[in-house]
């Protein structure tokens, strides 16, 4: 089958949501997106056919398995069907958070695979079950097609070992793999590309800002990641919706120690009470902490412990890189929260950024929002990990794919 004919279905599977997108591969047109969220009230599963009405359905689906179901269900037969109308599924890849070190770039899904991923679980607890969830209910609606597993752990396995090494006991970093793995890594990927395209050519140090509910900074020179502000777990590094960040660990010892706190209690302060929202009180929403400015000083210290944050990893960065030629925002607070990118930039002059105040407010990403005589070039670059997913999978199942149209492998029309 030409390649130009792959329609390629994108997993991205959730603690608490399920979100796809079907892509027509040589073209990397989207011909359908949508998905669920179990944390809205009532749920829905959205469903958008390119260039159609979107469609949402109030369901009852409670499972992963039962949304992957539901899912395939309607781009085979239900509202507007694209896959009747374009054709057969050829393969599915899945986001999935943590490689460990052995998944270094994206593998085809086999029983072996999936066991390292559960294995892997209980260093990302929240998403690679859910991973593996949405792969396993794939396998029972299509066992014939092929899966690919895209890590978000694989963009930061170029770290050298100085940047991946904790200064800890050998024990832990040799036994017990306790090292900087980084996240998000998709993204960085995806916008490290795009960056490149949007300036014209490859050779450059860039800073990534993703900047979403979770949050990361990474440090990439001619399109190799060399350093990340998250490390073993995703809890490492910037102020974030309702994670920490970095703090003093002396700290978490005195709180185990002498405030009666246990694991479990530190663990659910420190992923789900911290951030925006354990500074704020308000939320972990940006918007709605930033709808309180300035009459809520509570607000007010969350804005700026997120940007010193911010501004201090990018500082930290460039020195890694020895200097910079853009800054890149991306995410939800990235590409939407003008004021977070201004105040981020106002004190990077002697990096060589110089931001357009008038475009920075009124940009639409993809965009430039440097000034023209600014050294470095600041850029907003909406990110697209399913579009990455998409080419990954693409990639190692392309060749593969030799089977004439109707053949049990696909999803018939």
């Amino acid at each position: 089958m030409p390649e130009r004919e792959m329609k390629i279905l994108v997993c991205n599977a959730g603690s608490s949501s399920l979100k796809f997108s079907l892509f027509e591969a040589e073209g990397e047109l989207l011909l359908a997106e949508g998905g669920i969220d179990w944390t809205t009230r009532p749920t829905r599963l959205v469903f958008r056919r390119t260039g159609h009405q979107e469609i949402r359905e109030e369901l009852k689906l409670e499972k992963h398995a039962d949304a992957v179901a539901r899912i395939l269900d309607d781009l085979q037969a239900g509202p507007s069907a694209p896959l009747r109308v374009f054709g057969e599924l050829q393969a599915v890849g899945h986001r999935v958070v943590h490689g460990g070190k052995r998944y270094t770039a994206a593998v085809r899904i086999t029983p072996e695979v999936k066991r390292t991923i559960g294995e892997l679980a209980e260093l990302a607890p929240l998403h690679n079950p859910a991973s593996l969830d949405g792969i396993t209910a794939v396998e029972q609606v299509l066992p014939k097609v092929p899966q690919v597993a895209a890590f978000d752990t694989a963009f930061h396995a170029t770290l050298s070992e100085a940047a991946r090494t904790y200064p800890v006991p050998q024990k832990w970093t040799r036994e017990w793999g306790m090292r900087r793995y980084g996240f998000h890594g998709l993204s960085h990927s995806y916008c490290a590309g795009r960056a490149a395209e949007m300036i014209g050519r490859r050779d450059l140090r860039l800073i990534i800002a993703h900047l979403g509910n979770g949050a990361s900074v990474s440090a990439v020179c001619n399109g190799i990641c060399v350093d990340t502000s998250m490390g073993f777990t995703p809890l490492e590094g910037l102020v974030m919706g309702t994670r920490s960040g970095t703090v003093d660990p002396g700290m978490l010892v005195y709180l185990l120690r002498h405030k009666g706190l246990d694991v479990n209690e530190l663990d659910q302060a420190l992923n789900y009470q911290s951030g925006l929202l354990g500074l704020s009180g308000v939320s972990s929403d940006m918007r709605q902490v930033l709808s309180e400015l300035p009459h809520n000083p509570d607000a007010g210290l969350a804005v700026e412990v997120y940007v010193h944050r911010i501004r201090q990893t990018v500082g930290a960065m460039a020195a890694t890189l020895g200097g910079i030629d853009a800054l890149v925002f991306t995410a939800g607070v990235g590409e939407h929260a003008p004021e977070i990118r201004e105040r981020v930039c106002e004190k990077l002059n002697y990096l060589g950024l110089e931001l357009d105040r008038t475009a920075n407010q009124t940009c639409k990403p993809d965009a430039d929002i440097a000034m023209p005589a600014s050294v470095a070039r600041i850029l907003v670059i909406a990110t697209r990990e399913d579009l990455t997913i998409m080419r990954e999978t693409r990639q190692l199942v392309g060749s593969s794919i030799s089977q004439p149209p109707g053949s049990e492998h696909a999803l018939h029309q």
